[in-house]
C-alpha cells in the first residue's frame, strides 16, 4: 500500500531533501513537509499521513509540544523522531508521547530512515554505536 508521508522540519535543506527522497520512492502516493511545529498536525490531517518524520528540535521549541495531538489526530500513522540527539529525544520522552521510532541524524542513512518511515514494522532503531549518540552533528 502507498504511503502518505509528511515531513516536519524546521531546517529548509533537510525538509526540501527528506521531500525529494520520499517523492522519488515508489511506495509513496503523496508527500507534503511543514516547517513550522504549529502547521503540523493540520497538515498530518489534511493529507491523511500515514507515517510523519519529526524533527526534535525547533528552536527553543520541541515536537513534545505537538506529538500527543499528531498522536490523537493521526493514531494510525508511523511517527519517526529524527533528531540529532537521541538521548534528548529518549529524556523528553517522545516514544511515551506517541513517537513509534527515535532515529539519530548522525547515525542512521537516509536510505535507512525511508525505509524505518515507510515500514511500521520497524521498531526503534539506532545502529549507532554508544558512543556516539550525542555526537552534534
Amino acid at each position: 500500500m502507498a504511503r502518505r508521508v509528511l515531513v516536519v522540519d524546521d531546517e529548509p535543506d533537510i525538509r526540501d531533501l527528506l521531500t525529494m527522497l520520499f517523492e522519488d520512492d515508489g511506495r509513496c502516493a503523496a508527500v507534503a513537509a511543514v516547517g513550522d511545529l504549529d502547521q503540523a498536525v493540520g497538515a498530518a490531517q489534511q493529507l491523511a499521513a500515514d507515517s510523519i518524520v519529526l524533527d526534535l528540535m525547533f528552536g527553543h521549541r520541541t515536537c513534545v509540544e505537538v506529538l500527543p495531538n499528531l498522536r490523537s489526530a493521526r493514531p494510525q500513522a508511523h511517527i519517526v523522531v529524527f533528531t540529532s540527539s537521541r538521548r534528548a529525544a529518549m529524556a523528553a520522552g517522545v516514544l511515551d508521547l506517541g513517537a513509534n521510532v527515535v532515529v539519530q541524524k548522525v547515525s542512521v542513512s537516509f536510505e535507512d530512515l525511508i525505509d524505518l518511515t515507510l515500514n511500521e514494522q520497524l521498531s526503534v532503531v539506532d545502529p549507532a554505536p554508544p558512543s556516539l549518540l550525542d555526537r552534534p552533528c
